[in-house]
């Protein structure tokens, strides 16, 4: 008999698991000066990392913060960078290991800051910091599932599919030059640390532009008394990434690291100019939701099929929301505004009936001409935002995605020396269930008559029985059943024979086959 078939090749994240641990960074922090009074701590979740183990992930990654402040004794507002406060934690995630890809999620969900005597002024604080990380461990598969069959005596079953389909990725070094002017004379560098920050990104045809912030923190010896002083930096750089097939409604993931950087005086010492050096490795992975209808089962022919576990996504609904607010100056006159940046942070979201309710601060940093000394100047403000994204059929127990960014930005200058700062957000909600999918991967033939006469039947005990031989894991010995039990795992098998150490089988040991996937 001729049997046709139509397959389509997808690269899907199979899911092995997902969990979320919360973190706790506390620690007291040594100020550079007797402070009376902490202004603002702007903080952000640094260098995300991981490591597989059998059944955990540990994660890793940094706190950066600057820690605003007044002096005792002092009006002046003054920055204090911490680099990076290092943070690791675990969580469990049956069926991971070494080998696998993790995504991870991180979200700082509170900070706060007091004197670590109790009492100010102080030149120790003492902060409290609570992290939110979600760690999703998946499996690349790249399957040729099949669409469509037709033929003689042919029934076919199909399921409609609606996943993330991986278009590609890369990952691409790229070097970051600039020279600057220290605020003293230095006799010579004594070390120097950088972080990424504020990553965003563009698509545009078959390219990913991948942009953000270097924060540099360059430590100096002082050519007039030999102390070690510190000065920061900010440098914006650009990536642009080739990925053939990416288009602009598409997703991206996007991580960055600092592999290397130095810094050197320029010229004889001693000197205040500078020049830094920082290599950066930056990585996108692109997705494009498809939805097809993929061939489950064949009746009347012998299939090969292949079982995932995926997110079957439901939707994805974008909000953009508009937020502004008027912020007032004392004692200064504005002559012109020059730009703002904006940031949003402590994020949290509620799911009810239809509506994922969004709420957060933007922070937001205004510069602007005073006129008085033709200086630039800053000023900052948190800005309060609560909206919702309409959702039809999402409900507080829907598993969703939340993701936001600043689409655009403007400063204004007011009556009465006032400035507003104005700020679009995007606000996107993907809402997915976990699904698993057993798929036809290939239609091998026609069953004869004798074949459906004579069908193998599953024994009355509901399992059959295998005995370990030398070399078996329980992955061999589930595709050595497919003919049997079509889309069995060896999770199915470990399921099926409670208190089995899948790293550790024992020859001569009988375990039980479950006759239907999913059971055990």
């Amino acid at each position: 008999m001729s049997i046709t078939q139509n397959k389509k090749r997808i690269k899907v994240q199979h899911v092995i698991g997902e969990a979320t641990a919360q973190i706790d960074v506390v620690r007291n922090i040594d100020m550079p000066a007797t402070i009376r009074k902490v202004v603002d701590v702007v903080a952000e979740i640094v260098e995300l990392d991981y490591e597989i183990l059998p059944n955990k992930v540990i994660i890793k990654g940094s706190l950066h913060k600057q820690i605003f402040y007044i002096e005792e004794g002092d009006d002046v507002v003054r920055e204090f960078t911490v680099m990076r406060e290092d943070f690791t934690d675990f969580v469990h995630i049956p069926g991971a290991k070494p080998g696998m890809e993790a995504l991870i999620d991180a979200r700082l969900l509170y900070i706060d800051t007091g004197a670590a005597s109790g009492n100010f002024p102080t030149d120790r604080i003492h902060q409290a910091a609570v992290i939110s990380v979600t760690v999703k461990v998946i499996e690349m598969l790249q399957l040729d599932v099949v669409t469509d069959v037709t033929g003689p005596g042919i029934e076919v079953e199909k399921e409609l599919f609606k996943v993330e389909s991986v278009v590609g990725e890369r990952k691409k070094q790229s070097t970051v030059s600039a020279e600057h002017e220290l605020r003293e004379n230095a006799r010579k560098i004594y070390d120097m640390d950088a972080v990424c920050r504020d990553l965003d990104y563009e698509i545009l045809p078959g390219k990913v532009i991948i942009r953000g912030t270097l924060h540099k923190q360059i430590y100096y010896v002082a050519a007039d008394d030999d102390s070690v002083q510190e000065q920061s930096f900010d440098d914006e750089f650009s990536v642009v990434l080739d990925i053939p097939g990416v288009d602009t409604d598409m997703d991206v993931y996007t991580k960055c690291k600092v592999e290397f950087c130095e810094a050197n005086l320029i010229g004889t010492p001693p000197t205040n100019r500078v020049k830094a050096n920082c290599i950066l490795q930056v990585f996108a992975k692109v997705t494009e939701l498809i939805k097809l209808k993929i061939v489950t089962n064949v009746k009347g022919a012998a299939v090969d099929r292949r079982r995932i576990r995926v997110e079957d996504i439901i939707g994805k609904e974008c909000h953009q929301e508009n937020v502004n607010q008027s912020i007032e100056l004392d004692d200064v006159v504005i002559r012109k505004t020059k730009n703002l940046t904006a940031k949003i942070r402590n994020v949290n979201y509620e799911k009810i009936r239809d509506k994922v309710i969004v709420k957060g601060d933007i922070h937001v940093q205004a510069y602007y001409v005073d006129d008085t000394t033709d200086q630039l100047r800053e000023t900052s403000a948190d800005i309060p935002f609560t909206t919702f994204v309409h959702f039809d059929g999402i409900d507080e127990d829907t598993m969703i995605d939340v993701t936001e960014r600043v689409e655009y930005t403007d400063l204004k200058l007011e009556a009465d020396n006032r400035i507003r700062a104005i700020a679009i957000l995007e606000i996107c909600v993907r809402a997915f269930t976990l699904k698993e999918f057993v798929v036809v991967v290939d239609v091998k033939k026609a069953h004869s008559p004798k074949d459906d006469k004579h069908p193998e039947k599953c024994p009355d005990e509901g399992y059959y029985t295998y005995t370990i031989k030398a070399g078996d894991t329980l992955a061999k010995i589930a595709a050595q059943f497919q003919h049997k039990v079509p889309g069995l795992t060896w999770q199915d098998i470990a399921r099926a024979n409670p208190g089995i150490n899948p790293n550790r089988l024992r020859i001569g040991q009988v375990i039980r086959i479950p006759c239907v996937v999913g059971k055990g």
